[in-house]
């Protein structure tokens, strides 16, 4: 059972809302985050700026006041009347509290009343014994001066200066005083001090800023010399520079802090600012983005619904729709009159059900017709021989199953082009079915194979299968070019061959096979014995498939005679299988089977790899050796890394390549002459030797012969074994090699088996010869001992 999804459930106006939804949320979650980003972006340089303004209006504040109380002190100081006290006092001794100078009180008062931020005003002996000070200011308030850090510290300087901050024994206060000393004659006879406490200075310098009683004041050492909160220890540890609004982190939370040297004083001043003050505007601000846009949301999704409820109205009928064609129904027209989305899915709809049903009888037609010839396809075939096999059951009848093969149809599309191959597929189909009767039935079983299913006897079928052969005897018009084509058929017939379809067929292929093997356009019908060949056949390319590694293959050698000189020069290598249960096999047998299955590629790789190896043992033992010839079939020259493979088993060993001799077939050349041209060149460059194999037998061209950039020529073995009872023969082989000798070629005649042979030769002055008369081929250990019995000189 089927588990259900769960999103399956879902209505699919949910599923556009939800997904819109998060979509939104998901917008306005990184609009808001970027907004209160930003904004807090800006209020933080904007608090760095008002920090650093706010900082210098204070430390310029402070300075002044400072200042002022200075040249107050200094007005003080140059009055002659408070000169004329100080000095009286001085000289005096007693000096009573109660004789205080009238002038002197009124003088100070006045400075008092009309300087702000003054708590005392003073005048003292130069011991630090209280004189006189402004109005109600008592001795006895005063007697702790001279116990002052300042008085002890700073009694020996001179001008006017400002005491560091200390406790006031009489307010219990953080207290700064400027002093002015009074000397004559650089005799130090008082001072005159004004006393401000901080916590009034200070407030009044920053009211109305952002930065409330956020104030510290210390020296140039980093001694604290004011600190209400008690901060400056924890920001002292963040190495603060001066000048410069910096953020701080620090136990107590986050701070923009600011540091400023202050005028007219070795002191610093600085002033901090939590950074939850700055942004507490930001929460308000905050709150009202997230109460707008969750209206939106809400409005939003009211609108969606809305629009998504009248959008799906129709979208049932389209539903509908889907079924209908799902059952079957194609051609139902939807009566929906809408331009958007909806009613270009009803269009769609019903476009897709009109090329549903084309598609459909497409199929139905491809499922039992050849698309290319329109003939009955391979399914269809094999249904109506099942109908025949019945039928002919039932009326006690025979019936023809017939393989109709185009002869060469590869070469076609290979040197005009596939599209001439469909072409002269579907003129052969044409053609035949001209010789047709009602009764018969033709259809492509696949490839450039035709099946055809005749009622009829041995003996008519044969006369009927002659008749379309006699069809090709006609070229084929394709494409304004004549083609010549021939066919191969094998016929199988029931129930004498067989009683199953499958029967009838195999047996037919293996009469195919038989027809092609006997020379092609012919007509063969299937015979027991055919039946033998064809296993063994597929046996035998079964067994290619495990030969090599099976070690089956063996190269065997045939030594070649240099007959001016008498002796063996070189050796063709020949390879043999040895078959686990027929023995050796005929390389006449197993090598077309290579070569149509493709595993021709590794066999001839192998050949190479063992013939340049055996070629570097047997020059080593054997000087006089010119070189060991090696077969190449089609297949491999036509590999773009031939060369490559060949240069690389050279390397492999070390070899001279002159010691190699490759041998191709004129076959090769002329079926692909420029490429064959162009790979043998490359080949010669490394230095091997090239030998054109059979010549005689295939299309001999002085022409191709004069191109090809070859050594030596073999004479096929057909033109030896009669040179001796036939002179036109003899004739032939003369002139050959003197055409060959004339185009700077050696000349090998193989298959010397007399001695009237081998004397005939010698007088027309070939150059090698090789055959069973000289010997037969031999392994690899039988040519060691041919050369050291037969020379003597092989060393071991």
């Amino acid at each position: 059972m089927v588990k259900k999804f769960w999103l399956n459930e879902i209505s699919f106006t949910w599923k556009v809302l939800v997904p819109m939804l998060i979509v939104v949320l998901s917008f306005f979650i990184l609009t808001a985050t970027y907004t209160y980003s930003n904004t807090k972006k800006i209020q933080l340089q904007q608090l760095e700026k008002e920090l650093s303004l706010e900082i210098q209006s204070i430390e310029k504040q402070f300075s002044n006041e400072l200042f002022q109380k200075r040249l107050i002190a200094e007005r003080i100081g140059e009055k002659k009347e408070v000169e004329t006290y100080i000095q009286k006092a001085h000289t005096h001794n007693n000096v009573q509290f109660h004789n205080l100078n009238n002038s002197v009180q009124k003088l100070l008062d006045d400075a008092k009343s009309k300087s702000s931020y003054i708590d005392h005003i003073w005048i003292t002996d130069a011991y630090g014994e209280f004189m006189i000070g402004n109005s109600g200011l008592l001795a006895e308030d005063m007697i702790g001066i001279k116990k002052r850090p300042w008085f002890t510290l700073d009694t020996k300087k001179e001008g006017v200066f400002y005491t560091k901050p200390y406790q006031d024994e009489h307010t219990k206060t953080s207290t700064i005083s400027v002093i002015y000393p009074f000397s004559t004659n650089d005799k130090r006879l008082g001072y005159i001090g004004i006393d401000m406490a901080l916590n009034n200075l200070l407030p009044t310098a920053k009211s109305g800023g952002i930065t409330g009683q956020n104030i510290v004041l210390f020296s140039s050492d980093g001694h604290v010399l004011f600190d209400e909160n008690q901060m400056w220890p924890l920001f002292k540890k963040e190495h603060i520079p001066l000048n410069i609004s910096s953020p701080v982190s620090i136990d107590k939370g986050d701070y923009y802090v600011e540091l400023r040297k202050v005028s007219n004083s070795d002191w610093k001043m600085g002033v901090y600012v939590p950074e939850e003050k700055v942004l507490a505007p930001l929460k308000d601000f905050q709150k009202r983005i997230i109460f707008f846009w969750l209206v939106a949301i809400l409005i939003l999704l009211f609108v969606i619904k809305a629009v998504m409820t009248y959008s799906m109205k129709d979208f049932n009928s389209v539903v509908d729709q889907l079924k209908q064609i799902e059952k079957g129904d194609y051609t139902k027209k939807l009566k929906i009159q809408r331009r958007d989305e909806v009613g270009r899915i009803a269009d769609a709809a019903e476009h897709m059900g009109k090329q549903i049903h084309k598609q459909m009888e497409i199929l139905n037609f491809q499922a039992s017709f050849d698309m290319l010839t329109k003939l009955p396809n391979r399914s269809s075939i094999e249904r109506r021989i099942d109908v025949g096999i019945r039928h002919c059951r039932l009326q006690n009848e025979e019936m023809t199953v017939a393989f109709i093969d185009v002869d060469n149809f590869k070469d076609v599309n290979d040197t005009h082009g596939h599209a001439y191959g469909d072409e002269l597929l579907i003129q052969v189909g044409q053609r035949v079915q001209t010789r047709l009767s009602n009764s018969s039935y033709l259809g492509r079983f696949g490839g450039d194979e035709f099946i055809l299913l005749l009622k009829a006897n041995c003996e008519v079928s044969r006369q009927n299968l002659n008749e379309i052969l006699l069809l090709f005897n006609e070229p084929f018009n394709l494409n304004g070019h004549d083609v010549y084509a021939t066919a191969s058929i094998g016929v199988a017939i029931y129930p004498t061959d067989s009683i199953t379809r499958a029967g009838l067929l195999v047996k037919a292929d293996t009469a195919l096979y038989e027809a092609k093997k006997q020379g092609r356009n012919q007509v063969e019908f299937f015979k027991g014995e055919m039946q033998e060949s064809f296993e063994k056949k597929m046996r035998l390319e079964a067994g290619l498939r495990t030969a090599l590694e099976n070690n089956e293959f063996e190269l065997f050698y045939q030594p070649q005679l240099n007959v001016s000189l008498g002796y063996m020069a070189s050796a063709e290598a020949l390879i043999r299988w040895n078959h686990p249960e027929w023995g050796m096999v005929s390389p006449d047998e197993f090598i077309p089977l290579a070569e149509s299955s493709g595993h021709i590629r590794s066999i001839g790789a192998w050949v190479i790899d063992e013939g340049i190896k055996m070629a570097k043992t047997l020059k080593q033992h054997y000087p006089r050796l010119h070189r060991i010839g090696l077969n190449v079939s089609s297949v491999q020259l036509r590999e773009r890394n031939f060369v490559e493979q060949v240069k690389m088993a050279i390397e492999k060993y070390n070899i001279d390549p002159s010691l190699i001799e490759l041998e191709i077939t004129e076959s090769v050349v002329i079926d692909r002459l420029e490429e064959t041209i162009e790979k043998l060149s490359a080949l010669k460059k490394l230095g091997i030797a090239l030998a054109l194999d059979d010549f005689g037998t295939g299309y001999s061209s002085l022409n191709y012969l004069r191109r090809l950039p070859i050594d030596r020529v073999k004479l096929d073995r057909s033109f030896i074994q009669e040179m001796d009872e036939d002179p036109k023969k003899a004739t032939m082989v003369h002139y050959i090699i003197e055409m060959a000798h004339s185009l700077g070629l050696k000349v090998v005649a193989e298959g010397v088996e007399t001695e009237k042979q081998m004397q005939m030769l010698n007088m027309l002055q070939v150059d090698k010869v090789q055959g069973y008369f000289y010997s037969r081929p031999i392994t690899q250990e039988g040519l060691f001992t041919f050369v050291d019995e037969k020379y003597g000189e092989i060393q071991l």
